[in-house]
């Protein structure tokens, strides 16, 4: 069965995300379970804008329903590259393959909104995040994650 370990950070992060253990492989789960723990872990993280899941193509094979698919389709774009380079700079920066393999890439801006990509087997999970401590708003000119509301 899939699943996405989560672990909440200190009291003083509440509601912020930290992904402890990368999901397992989807290779041979139904659909039906993986959706399932995809709407459960929205539910579970009121804090995440959306997530978007790519396999080995860089081919958004899932995304939530708060993730339009053009905009699935632009993260995938943009982040597989952003993924596979840093796969590369570690492999060429540490010498043993266990200490070189890439688990997860956190980016933040100043904003306050966190892009998480954690690799596992085949598949890329990306998970955006707002880490503001305010309510998010829709874009609806973008039909996705805009910023946090005052």
């Amino acid at each position: 069965k899939p699943s996405v370990h989560k672990t909440l950070s200190a009291p003083a992060e509440r509601g912020r995300l930290t992904l402890g253990a990368p999901p397992k492989a989807m290779a041979g789960a139904q659909t039906s379970e993986v959706d399932s723990v995809l709407k459960s872990f929205l539910a579970d993280f009121p804090t995440v804008i959306g997530y978007v899941v790519l396999n080995n193509d860089g081919v958004p094979v899932k995304h939530s329903d708060t993730i339009p698919l053009h905009q699935a389709v632009h993260y995938s774009a943009l982040l597989t590259d952003f993924v596979n380079n840093c796969k590369k700079c570690l492999r060429e920066l540490l010498s043993s393959p266990a200490e070189s393999e890439l688990t997860n890439v956190r980016i933040r801006t100043k904003e306050g909104t966190e892009v998480i990509c954690v690799t596992v087997t085949e598949y890329v999970f990306v998970v955006i995040q707002n880490c503001t401590g305010k309510p998010w708003v829709q874009n609806p000119e973008e039909g996705g994650a805009a910023e946090g509301a005052v």
